[in-house]
C-alpha cells in the first residue's frame, strides 16, 4: 500500500516533466523554466524524503539505526545521478549528427 507522500511525489514529477516538455518548445530564456521545474521537484523530493515521519508508537521496541541517514543520502544521490545520466544519454542520442550520403555512392 502506498502512502500519501508517494502519491504527492508521483503527481509532482509527472507535472514537472510535462511542464519541462511544454517549456522546452519555447524560444528564448523562457525555455529554461523546465530546468527550474526539475530543480524545484528535486528540492521538494529531498525535503519530503528526509522529513521526520514522527515518533514510534511502541516505546519498548526501539531500534536505533545509526547509518540510516547516510544510506538514505547515498541512495538519493545515486538515484539523482541515474536520472541525470539517463537524460544525458537520451539528449546525446537525440542530437546525434547524421550526414547525408549521395545515393550513387551507397553500396548495398
Amino acid at each position: 500500500m502506498v502512502g500519501p507522500g508517494f502519491i504527492i511525489l508521483a503527481v509532482l514529477w509527472i507535472i514537472c516533466l510535462l511542464m519541462c516538455l511544454v517549456f522546452s518548445r519555447l524560444e528564448g530564456s523562457a525555455s529554461y523554466i523546465g530546468v527550474l521545474c526539475i530543480l524545484i521537484a528535486v528540492v521538494v523530493t529531498l525535503v519530503l524524503w528526509f522529513y521526520s515521519r514522527g515518533d514510534v508508537s511502541d516505546k519498548k521496541y526501539v531500534i536505533h539505526d545509526n547509518t540510516y541517514l547516510l544510506r538514505t543520502a547515498v541512495v538519493s544521490l545515486l538515484a539523482i545521478m541515474l536520472f541525470v545520466g539517463i537524460i544525458v544519454v537520451i539528449a546525446l542520442h537525440a542530437f546525434e549528427q547524421h550526414r547525408a550520403t549521395p545515393i550513387k555512392t551507397c553500396t548495398y
